[in-house]
């Protein structure tokens, strides 16, 4: 079909009427196919390029069109999915539905873009379901701390009435806050946010004063339990193979490794088991950041200042907070810097004419 022509087409296209105007074209015509392609309509183009057969005499052209056709699928596709999973990354979920959307008006047949509209519709309600979790343990924590200086307030003025009144709206509060906070254990661990579980779990036993939910959240509890004893057994695993691997060599990648370990250790509670490799894999790990500094300071020395700050730079991921190694990288960032300048004017002395010096 030429240019002029697919021009033609798509200009009658819009004058007409999408409709009226293709049922002027032969329905399984490869002219038909390529204005419906043209116009996007993927999912009727699919549906003619079923029935063609080798009999049609432009059956050489559909299914040249049919090869071309599903190249625009699979990429459309592709970039649905793409767009999606980054919307989401930023998110931007109302962006990523409305992406979803517009490809299935044009697909709506596809298995993929159904599929992954199912996996986006699950993934958002997990994430409702969680902020509504963590809105609950932020009631939760402002009860803790507001009950005990209400009680205060009412036992100061045991007569006022409209104290009495607020201390009973805040009990229909705690009430129906312990009620969430209860689901919100029970849902958090069946979903293993066991953390967002953890913090529901302890709120309930700081609130429920009469241990209402003691009974039920028993499983919960021991739910809990399980997951953090093989939580503490595959750390304790991970921090002894780190411990051999330090002992054999303060490499960058064993550092780091070690360092992002025991952050990961910091941030849960340890029993002593963990906290004597928390010890040990500190002192290894102290001992290879001055390994890797003295190295740096004798390259430093040496002249070798690039190759020096490299080390300390490197150090940086593995130890942040350092202000003996910050004033380091400083220093050779002067000198290097004292350096370079040097460097631009050595040219304009050495350039200079005999009768200009």
């Amino acid at each position: 079909m030429s240019n002029l022509k697919k021009l033609l087409f798509l200009i009658s296209f819009s004058l007409l009427g999408g409709c009226s105007f293709l049922q002027s074209f032969h329905t399984q015509s490869a002219d038909y196919v390529d204005v419906l392609i043209q116009e996007k309509h993927y999912a009727r183009a699919q549906k003619v390029l079923q029935h063609i057969s080798p009999e049609q005499p432009d059956y050489a052209a559909l299914m040249a069109q049919k090869k071309r056709l599903q190249k625009l699928i699979n990429k459309l596709e592709t970039n649905t999915l793409a767009q999606v999973q980054k919307s989401r990354k930023q998110n931007k979920w109302q962006q990523a539905l409305q992406t979803l959307h517009s490809a299935r008006a044009k697909l709506p047949e596809s298995r993929i873009l159904r599929k992954a509209e199912q996996n986006f519709l699950a993934a958002r309600n997990k994430r409702i379901n969680e902020l509504n979790m963590k809105i609950d343990i932020h009631k939760g924590i402002w009860l803790r701390d507001a009950e005990p200086l209400l009680d205060a307030v009412v036992r100061t003025q045991p007569d006022n009435y409209e104290r009495q009144q607020q201390q009973q709206q805040f009990k229909q509060e705690k009430a129906r806050t312990l009620k969430n906070l209860a689901r919100c254990a029970r849902e958090a661990m069946d979903e293993e946010l066991f953390e967002l579980g953890r913090r529901c779990l302890e709120l309930v036993n700081k609130i429920d004063r009469e241990k209402k939910y003691a009974e039920s959240l028993k499983q919960t509890k021991a739910k809990l339990q399980r997951h953090d004893l093989v939580w503490r057994q595959k750390q304790i695993r991970i921090s002894d193979e780190l411990l051999k691997e330090l002992k054999q060599g303060y490499s960058h990648d064993n550092l780091l490794r070690a360092s992002r370990h025991l952050q990961k250790l910091s941030s849960h509670r340890q029993g002593a088991e963990e906290k004597q490799y928390s010890k040990m894999l500190k002192q290894e790990l102290d001992k290879g950041i001055a390994q890797n500094m003295d190295a740096g300071r004798q390259l430093y020395s040496a002249g070798k200042v690039t190759e020096a700050l490299s080390i300390w730079t490197s150090l940086r991921q593995i130890t942040p907070d350092n202000e003996a190694l910050e004033a380091h990288i400083s220093r050779a960032q002067r000198v290097l810097k004292k350096l370079e300048q040097l460097g631009k004017q050595q040219p304009a002395s050495v350039n200079r004419s005999p009768s200009a010096q």
